[in-house]
């Protein structure tokens, strides 16, 4: 088996840019990932919403993930952090 095309194949996992796309409003499977400026990380199931809140509102959160399961395979996608804090609050 070629590494490199199976890298590529794993890559393409990752969506970034397309995090709109992501049903926060009706999918209550979805798990949230968030990376610290040092480097450490957290995670919440989208049930907890006002924890994730909470959470990714620190200054020193870096990137934040979603994990979902769409139509035919399981993504990461690279959330957008503010845009999410907003869509977010709607949820309360």
């Amino acid at each position: 088996m070629d590494t490199n095309n199976k890298l590529n194949d794993d890559l393409q996992h990752i969506q970034i840019g397309r995090d709109k796309e992501v049903p926060i409003e009706t999918n209550t499977k979805l798990w949230f990932l968030w990376v610290y400026d040092d480097g450490e990380w957290d995670s919440e199931r989208i049930t907890r919403s006002d924890s994730i809140l909470e959470k990714i509102n620190d200054e020193n959160v870096k990137n934040v993930f979603c994990t979902w399961h769409g139509m035919y395979k399981t993504n990461l996608f690279l959330m957008d952090k503010q845009k999410l804090i907003k869509r977010l609050k709607k949820l309360k």
